[in-house]
């Protein structure tokens, strides 16, 4: 089985078909789309095993969230270009992956590239996916009886009307954080999931959809694609 860079990945699953849409501008990071690091992690590399990489990707997708909210440039419309929305989003997962590589050094939990490169895929490739990956998750959310029944629509990050969905975000972060891991499970399940099988190819760590509790596992996940 192959293995891919994710970013290399979402240029082919990009809906306007531009690779440079999913990477920074070189004049931002030194001619790199991202200055990953070499040094990796000692201890989990004798054991065999490395550190997930989704609770990075969820507070990733939450703190875009949030920017959205406030009015930076995440959302693709009102003159704003796709290829701005990638930008910015790539921006944010070097601000992150930097933050991270920060407070690793003294400690040997450092990202390998090939890792870091899953991570920032998949921030830019939700982001870039925000409109199709919401209502994706409102849709499969709004049809379960118990979710209106129980009045537990915020455990999934969603509001039974999203026309105030911002402001919630900006006022919420438990509710952030649950819709950033929902629209990361949708992604993974109907984004990266089927393109890997088709490329016969795989990243870092799996794309198991392991982080959300059973109620909404069967929620978000059809059973027939199991």
């Amino acid at each position: 089985m192959k293995s891919f860079s994710i970013i290399a990945i979402c240029s082919i699953f990009s809906v306007w078909q531009d690779a440079d849409a999913f990477i920074v501008s070189s004049s931002t990071t030194g001619g790199l789309p991202f200055p990953f690091m070499t040094k990796g992690d000692k201890v989990r590399e004798s054991t065999g095993i490395r550190p997930s990489l989704h609770p990075i990707t969820i507070n990733a997708i939450a703190e875009a969230l949030k920017r959205r909210s406030r009015g930076e440039k995440l959302r693709i419309g009102d003159g704003i270009q796709p290829l701005d929305v990638a930008t910015t989003a790539g921006m944010l997962a070097e601000e992150i992956l930097r933050k991270r590589r920060d407070t690793s050094e003294q400690d040997d939990m450092l990202l390998t590239p090939e890792e870091e490169q899953t991570i920032a895929g998949r921030i830019v490739g939700v982001v870039m996916r925000f409109d199709d990956l919401e209502e994706s998750l409102h849709k499969k959310v709004s049809n379960v009886g118990w979710v209106k029944k129980y009045d537990e629509w915020s455990s999934f990050g969603v509001l039974s009307e999203e026309n105030e969905v911002d402001l919630r975000i900006a006022q919420d972060p438990l509710f952030t954080m649950s819709r950033a891991e929902c629209l990361l499970a949708v992604f993974l399940h109907t984004v990266e999931t089927p393109k890997l099988k088709e490329m016969n190819a795989s990243v870092p760590g799996g794309s198991d959809v392991d982080f959300i509790d059973s109620d909404r596992f069967e929620v978000l996940i059809e059973k027939t694609d199991l």
